[in-house]
């Protein structure tokens, strides 16, 4: 008790369109495939399309990060896109992105998922 087992967050924040993205999360890798991260996700989304009332939340990570992409699939975002070249790794190579987003038409369907999911871990 009383250390940070992780963080995930809101960035790249647009009121006007009602959009934004979740992202910057890491968890401790005692942590990875627990319903840690669904439970923060159900919550965050939870937020964002029933008290914001947002259109559209996305997701990105590195073409060859294929831990994140399964876990983004896992929510229930759809894949929108790959933006080719468009980050540098810290290793200095150049890459692409993996974009995913849920919007609010499909909420009502991925959130009893969810649920369902944290659930069944109580």
């Amino acid at each position: 008790m009383g250390k940070a087992i992780g963080s995930t967050s809101f960035h790249d924040i647009l009121p006007t369109t009602k959009r934004l993205e979740i992202g910057y999360t890491w968890y401790a890798k005692s942590y990875w495939r627990t319903h840690v991260n669904t439970t923060c996700k159900l919550m965050l989304l939870t937020y964002v399309f029933e008290t914001l009332e947002y259109q559209t939340v996305r997701w990105r990570t590195d073409i060859d990060n294929y831990r994140s992409q399964q876990a983004i699939e896992r929510l229930g975002a759809k894949k929108d896109g790959v933006i080719r070249g468009n980050r540098v790794r810290r290793d200095g190579i150049i890459s692409d992105t993996v974009m995913y987003s849920i919007v609010s038409s499909e909420w009502a369907d991925v959130k009893p998922k969810l649920a369902t999911k944290v659930q069944s871990v109580y």
